[in-house]
This record gives structure tokens, C-alpha cells and sequence, in this order.
């Protein structure tokens, strides 16, 4: 592990690696555990809710994706679920929801998606991916609240483990997550976040990480590497595309696990070579 490196994206094949993760953008990650390929929160759009502006493209055009053997969704909300996007992949997938989103998902014709609950583990080849409720209200509009469910994944294969929280405040239930996998640490958490101005944050932080948030969940889960995403994709109506990572990196040089923080802007990758 001491080797961990991120490289640019570079064509090499990932069954070199024992564990790759690329930064599409967004919440938008593809990841190699060998010869599975697992793509979360699919978002390719150019735009987020019609009027908000993609403001770098994709790290990974779509049309540049391996094969995929799953897709994880956590929640509802716009920049995490496009049906764009999982109408423009190749069909039959296997897309894996909270039930309400699920559902909605198959109604909207997406039939390979799959209700997974909380607590609940599913087998893809080698991968186990076990799903926990995360702290972020995710209804899609105000009145859709049977659509609030809101999911985080571990993925694991016995030999690397990823941490995929989704959108979350701070919680417990990310360390329990964590630990299922004891006496084994986590490889990789991925954790969002964001940034809100003075008079947003308490609002903010109930549903979602600033970077000092993302900083102490990662001591709390004790992962051996922290990959920070949400940022550098689209720009909001109250912050820009590169506030959050610009607060962010301000904060590392006093933080005493610097060296275990991987910030892997649109297109790059972190690799873990196989012999490692």
C-alpha cells in the first residue's frame, strides 16, 4: 500500500492493477477491482438541471468506458441520478437503488434497475458491495419525500475495499460500514465535498460534508486513503465548481494525514499495481 500513486488516465490496462479508481467528475467514479468494472452515480450531462453548466467535461467520455458490470446510484437528486446519462449506456446493466429510486427507475423504463436496501449485500462476480443508509435527504423535488432514501456502498473483493459514501453529513453509519470488513482497514474512502457560505452552513452540514467534515469522517472510518470528489464538475447556484477543493487544500498542510489525502482531478487515476 505504501505505493499508492495517481497517474493520468493512460490506457494501460487495469488488470495490471489490483484496484483502480478514476475521477470522471462529480460523483462520477469508475472503478477497476481486477476485472470488475463498477461506475457510480453516472452524470455525463452538460448541464445540471438544464441551466447549470458543466464547467469541465467528463474525465472519461462515455464512449471511452470499459465494460461495466454494475452502476450504483445513492440518491434522487439531479447531479447524482440522470436518465440521460443511464439511457445513454449500454442496456442491461445492472443499476443498483434504493427501492423508491428503483422503482422509479423501471417505471421510467430502466429495466435492469434493482431495488438494494439498506443492510442488504449483493455478489457482482467477485465484488461484494453492501449498502448503509447515509445522512442526505435525496427526494428528487420538494414533494416527492418517498424518494428521500439515501444509500452509501462498501465494495470489497477480500483483497481492496472502496468506501463510497454518496452525498452524507457526518455519521456513524459510515464507520459501522466501515468496519464490516474488520479487522481489515478500508483501502479507499470516497467522500464527498461541498462547500456553502456562512449563512447556508448549518442548513448544509445536515445533509452534506464540508472539507474539514470529509477530513474528520475519514479519521473516524480510519481508511488508509482519502479521494475527495463533488467538485471541479459543475457550478451551483450559491459556489463555484472549485470552492469546495480550494477550501480543501487549504486545510491539508496542518493535517497531519496529508500524505494519505489523493486529490485526482477530472480524468486521473488512483493505482494500486498488483503487486502491491
Amino acid at each position: 500500500m505504501d505505493d499508492l500513486r495517481a497517474v493520468m488516465l493512460d490506457g494501460e490496462s487495469a488488470s495490471q492493477d489490483r484496484l483502480r479508481i478514476t475521477y470522471v467528475g462529480h460523483a462520477t467514479l469508475l472503478l477497476h477491482f481486477g476485472d470488475v468494472r463498477v461506475l457510480t452515480d453516472p452524470n455525463f450531462d452538460e448541464k445540471l438541471g438544464y441551466f447549470l453548466p458543466r464547467v469541465t467535461a467528463p474525465g472519461v467520455e462515455m464512449a471511452e468506458l470499459p465494460r461495466i458490470d454494475a452502476i450504483l446510484l445513492t440518491h434522487a437528486h439531479a447531479d447524482h441520478l440522470s436518465f440521460r446519462s443511464l439511457r445513454a449506456l449500454p442496456e442491461g446493466i445492472p443499476v443498483y437503488a434504493p427501492p423508491a429510486v428503483a422503482r422509479w427507475l423501471q417505471r421510467e423504463g430502466i429495466s435492469s434497475a434493482r431495488a438494494i436496501t439498506s443492510g442488504e449485500r449483493v455478489q457482482v462476480g467477485s465484488l461484494s458491495i453492501t449498502a448503509a443508509s447515509a445522512k442526505h435527504v435525496g427526494a428528487r423535488y420538494g414533494l416527492d419525500r418517498w424518494r428521500g432514501e439515501a444509500h452509501m456502498y462498501l465494495l470489497d473483493n477480500a483483497d481492496s475495499s472502496v468506501l463510497f459514501t454518496g452525498d452524507t453529513a457526518l455519521t456513524p453509519a459510515a464507520v459501522e460500514l466501515a468496519r464490516t470488513i474488520a479487522p481489515r482497514r478500508v483501502d479507499v474512502a470516497l467522500l464527498p465535498i461541498g462547500y456553502a457560505p456562512w449563512w447556508k452552513e448549518y442548513l448544509f452540514r445536515r445533509g452534506h460534508l464540508t472539507p474539514a467534515d470529509a477530513l474528520a469522517l475519514f479519521a473516524e472510518v480510519n481508511a488508509r486513503i482519502l479521494i475527495p470528489f463533488h467538485w471541479g464538475t459543475f457550478r451551483h447556484v450559491t459556489s463555484g465548481a472549485y470552492d469546495a477543493i480550494n477550501v480543501f487544500r487549504a486545510l491539508l498542510p496542518a493535517y497531519e494525514r496529508k500524505a494519505e489525502v489523493k486529490i485526482l482531478a477530472p480524468g486521473e487515476a488512483l493505482r494500486i499495481p498488483a503487486n502491491d
